[in-house]
């Protein structure tokens, strides 16, 4: 049952391009693996990591891929799925629709929808383009030197993942951690319902990575994020217990992340943040209000 998820292809491969790339892994080989949503909403997914050099704006990410039949646009896709993780240990800290764990970020688009982008690229071959601005409404920070996840699954009208018809991510550049899929639905037997290595299902090493590239803006400073959040501020920094968290607006999200992008357990009262339990060291603090997102480096002793 292994090489079910797997599918081959003898197509050119489109390589990954654009003037604000800021991460890129380009075509390498025409494998490409299964990474869907069904008509029933059941998926399979599959997820690669990245780490980029800057704080960045997210603007877009494009995503290669095939579907054999040469269908997808036309009769097939009826939107995309896109996901960011913080990094757990060499896998996606969560997995897609279980609310155990909340997203960095999260693109659920339909067909048509602001922000979806679809376009055929050869005979069989494809790139789903997200526009991460237009299809939600604050911006997604993403820090440099830290381990982040894309996860992604092209929505469709299928009933079956049948070879022909389904969505398949191209192998890509391998960088970093291998790339993995998850099945929750267990649809392919293989019993990979939690994350699991693409090479050890497919027995393909070329899929330890997936084809995808990254379009944003550099964000030079952390209080530079939205002009109408910089009332947002964090004190006393360094701090040995607790940061208080002091907003023009009303705070409606916080989340601590370490130095690799891990989101960490704490506890927000509306008014401060315990950090007791946090090891000597360097984290960051992600705030969210009506007008935006800011994240600030913090030090606890």
């Amino acid at each position: 049952m292994k090489k079910l998820y797997l599918f081959g292809v003898l197509l050119s491969a489109i390589g990954l391009n654009a003037q604000t790339v800021i991460y890129s892994q380009p075509t390498t080989t025409t494998n490409g693996i299964v990474s869907d949503v069904l008509a029933n909403n059941n998926f399979v997914a599959a997820a690669d990591d990245f780490k980029l050099t800057s704080q960045n704006k997210i603007t877009k990410i494009k995503i290669e891929g095939f579907q054999n039949a040469g269908t997808l646009e036309t009769t097939i896709a009826t939107g995309a799925v896109l996901y960011i993780y913080a990094n757990n240990g060499g896998m996606p800290a969560g997995i897609p629709n279980n609310p155990a764990v909340t997203p960095i970020a999260k693109v659920d688009v339909a067909k048509g929808a602001p922000g979806y982008g679809l376009v055929k690229t050869g005979t069989s071959n494809y790139t789903f383009t997200i526009d991460v601005t237009a299809a939600l409404p604050t911006p997604v920070i993403l820090q440099a030197n830290a381990v982040y996840w894309l996860v992604f699954a092209a929505k469709t009208n299928l009933t079956a993942y049948t070879g022909t018809t389904r969505f398949n991510w191209f192998a890509g550049q391998i960088n970093d951690n291998p790339a993995l899929l998850v099945d929750p639905s267990n649809a392919f037997g293989a019993g990979a319902t939690n994350w699991t290595s693409l090479s050890a299902l497919t027995a393909t090493p070329a899929l330890d990575g997936l084809a995808f590239s990254i379009e944003g803006e550099s964000v030079l400073g952390v209080h530079e994020v939205y002009n109408s959040v910089k009332s947002v501020s964090v004190s006393p920094n360094p701090t040995t217990d607790y940061l208080f968290v002091t907003s023009k607006s009303k705070v409606s999200n916080v989340a601590v992340f370490d130095v690799s992008g891990r989101k960490l357990n704490v506890n927000f009262d509306g008014e401060k943040v315990d950090v007791r339990n946090l090891q000597a060291g360097n984290y960051m603090i992600s705030i969210e209000n009506k007008d935006g997102k800011i994240t600030e480096k913090f030090i606890k002793k």
